[in-house]
């Protein structure tokens, strides 16, 4: 009698999974507009394109070959700005560690000592604003797919560049608030421009913790008398900064890694029959 042998196909799937494609529109339609939980529901979108991608054939993205070049390109500078955003997130945690030490060490030092660490942090603010509004007219720049393919997995991934541009957008506007006594400069200029225009065409940024500080901070440097009521009131709105730091700066790094995998997903899916 004939041996029987069960042999197991390695074969790639013949088609895009539908579930996958669903789940990453579902997702796509649910996606907030608070900055931490749009980039945590960011991650997860990333996360589905990597399995999408895992599953799917290559040989049907083949023949939109030059759309993933493009993705892979706008992949890399999607990467550049979250690893910049989250360099920014640790120098303002850092300038925030020094306004903290400067209101502990006053006894010592008394006012002088918070009016130069004062100083120390608004300008640093106003470094940071200039490499945010640098940021900013980087995303300008990546806010439109040549493509104009129809294909479902192409349109999706549309969706998802579009809403990575949107969240980096919602994150750099609520870092991108007023600097007390801003020096004039053509970054500032640029700056000032760019928020103009994008809260023209979306809906404006809400008062955050960035805002209540640097309002905060204005009264302080306007006063001729630091009194205890002030640096308390200072101390709290840091207190609460440093959280929403830290808490941007997790999300950053969570997406960070997310991005990496789906254009290792994408990669490695294209590579099949290179």
């Amino acid at each position: 009698m004939a041996a029987t042998y069960h042999v197991r196909s390695c074969s790639l799937p013949a088609r895009l999974h539908s579930n996958g494609l669903n789940h990453i529109q579902q997702l796509l339609n649910k996606l907030p507009t608070d900055t931490t939980s749009s980039l945590s529901f960011l991650s997860e979108l990333y996360d589905s394109v990597s399995h999408l991608f895992n599953d799917s054939p290559a040989s049907l993205l083949l023949p939109h070959h030059s759309f993933f070049t493009h993705l892979l390109d706008l992949s890399l500078v999607h990467l550049d700005l979250c690893s910049k955003l989250r360099d920014i997130t640790c120098r303002i945690k850092d300038c925030l560690r020094d306004l903290r030490s400067a209101f502990r060490r006053r006894r010592h030092g008394g006012d002088s000592i918070i009016q130069c660490h004062l100083k120390a942090f608004i300008r640093s603010r106003r470094s940071i604003h200039k490499d945010l509004s640098k940021l900013l007219l980087l995303l300008k720049q990546t806010e439109h797919s040549s493509s104009e393919s129809t294909h479902p997995l192409i349109t999706l991934l549309r969706q998802v560049c579009s809403q990575t541009c949107h969240s980096f957008r919602t994150v750099l506007l609520s870092l991108s608030t007023h600097v007390p006594k801003p020096m004039p400069s053509k970054w500032a200029l640029v700056t000032k421009l760019m928020i103009k225009n994008v809260t023209n065409t979306n809906a404006q940024v809400q008062t955050n913790e960035f805002q209540m500080m640097d309002e905060e901070l204005q009264r302080l440097c306007l006063a001729k008398e630091i009194k205890k009521e002030q640096i308390k009131s200072l101390i709290t709105t840091l207190d609460n900064v440093d959280v929403a730091v830290e808490e941007l700066e997790e999300s950053l790094e969570s997406l960070y890694r997310r991005m990496i995998q789906a254009r290792v997903s994408i990669l490695n899916t294209l590579s099949v029959h290179l």
